[in-house]
């Protein structure tokens, strides 16, 4: 196997009321649910693919991390992937979008993901939800390194 394949994914999340939720999408496969996440094209940077990816497979615009809040990495059909996972705080939720078709979204509690969603992904959502509770938001990004990551978006 040669280099990983470069991919880029998702946590796009919104707050509803008090209630923290993230967005999820079925697999092409259409078994299973996961985060927005896909391949980087020629020349793209892993942030303008997380975006591409949030509204084309998900049909959500919003604010992005401006680097990637961790990575894993993750073989299929005897190919390497290495994925830089960002954050999306969801302020547009479009009624059509490009894959809608054979794509259901979902928003789901944080509880319901994580047995959704591939073990890779867990500490990283739970690391967004922390970052996100009222008492959290509360603070100064600046003191608070993942605060701080979070405030900084595209």
């Amino acid at each position: 196997m040669g280099r990983p394949h470069k991919q880029a994914a998702v946590i796009a999340y919104r707050l509803h009321g008090e209630h923290f939720e993230i967005a999820l999408v079925r697999r092409s496969n259409g078994r299973g649910w996961t985060v927005p996440k896909g391949s980087l094209d020629r020349g793209e940077s892993g942030g303008d693919a997380a975006v591409r990816e949030a509204e084309e497979e998900a049909g959500l615009l919003g604010e992005l991390t401006r680097e990637p809040i961790g990575r894993y990495c993750y073989s299929k059909q005897n190919e390497r992937y290495q994925v830089d996972v960002f954050v999306m705080r969801v302020t547009i939720v479009l009624e059509s979008w490009r894959e809608a078709a054979h794509r259901r979204r979902r928003w789901m509690a944080v509880e319901k993901a994580m047995e959704r969603l591939r073990p890779e992904l867990h500490g990283l959502v739970e690391t967004v939800r922390i970052a996100q509770s009222p008492i959290r938001r509360r603070l100064s990004a600046a003191s608070d390194p993942v605060t701080a990551s979070l405030a900084g978006t595209r």
